[in-house]
């Protein structure tokens, strides 16, 4: 059977996305029966192999991966990995793979980009996760394979309900809070309510009736509330589970880049410019 053909080097297959995310090929096509899938920007219909996923989908998968690997159902993982694509992405434009910290002292001592710049070179937009691990993995000595680094995005979950987020080496700075004057040791996300297939993803904002505390004194207490219900379920957890989101996705990069060369299917974002 002929391989499916990517139409650029920042595409990838299904096949591509699962072992990115070490999901098997069943659990890769469970994903999209059952419409919990990363969004394929080409191919959507017909059969899985033929669709096409960009980085934005990696990194949600990543992230699917990860969850699955520390013991959460597939579709639970799924569905929480779609909420944080979908609201990361529409805050941030994507999930925080969080290269730009190779761009930045300490890591980069240069006063320019690690890899240089030659006049050929094409302009790499640095929003592409896909260009930048490139060019950092492979022209420069930067890039740290498999290592977590300050700044990393870490998702914690108390006993498989509370959600949270903090930041690898900041845990002394505190999160900021509309309602709590000191703020917080980590941002809190949703509550995952129910197990198995009928699990629920419930972001915090949505357990208050307004966001609007600085009029609304109800909607202030029950946030206040809330994340006291969080911190307290953070403290007396039996278990917490940490992801480093950030670490997950450049691993995915790698895992996928690992395999075209291994199949002597080398790209170069040098011959290549990104879309737009």
């Amino acid at each position: 059977m002929a391989r499916p053909v990517r139409t650029s080097p920042d595409r990838f297959t299904s096949r591509e996305i699962a072992l990115a995310a070490r999901l098997s090929a069943r659990n890769m096509g469970l994903l999209i029966e059952e419409g919990l899938a990363p969004t394929a920007v080409e191919g959507g219909a017909g059969k899985s192999g033929n669709r096409q996923y960009d980085g934005a989908a990696l990194a949600q998968a990543a992230l699917v991966g990860s969850l699955q690997s520390a013991g959460f159902e597939l579709l639970v993982s799924a569905r929480l990995a779609a909420a944080f694509a979908d609201d990361y992405g529409a805050s941030y434009g994507r999930l925080p793979a969080n290269l730009n910290s190779f761009l930045q002292p300490p890591l980069n001592t240069e006063k320019s980009l690690p890899w240089g710049k030659t006049p050929d070179d094409p302009a790499i937009s640095f929003e592409q996760d896909f260009w930048l691990h490139h060019l950092l993995r492979n022209r420069s000595a930067n890039y740290l394979r498999g290592k977590a680094i300050t700044g990393d995005f870490i998702v914690e979950i108390a006993d498989h309900a509370y959600v949270m987020t903090r930041n690898f080496g900041l845990d002394k700075i505190k999160v900021f809070s509309p309602v709590s004057r000191d703020g917080l040791p980590v941002s809190i996300e949703y509550r995952i309510a129910g197990r198995g297939s009928s699990a629920r993803i419930v972001p915090a904002h949505m357990e208050v009736n307004s966001l609007d505390f600085s009029i609304d004194p109800v909607s202030a207490e029950q946030m206040r509330r809330l994340e006291q219900d969080y911190l307290r379920g953070r403290r007396d957890a039996e278990t917490i589970v940490n992801i480093n989101l950030s670490l997950a996705i450049r691993n995915a990069f790698d895992r996928v880049q690992d395999e075209r060369e291994t199949r002597g299917d080398p790209f170069e974002p040098l011959l290549v410019k990104p879309e737009r």
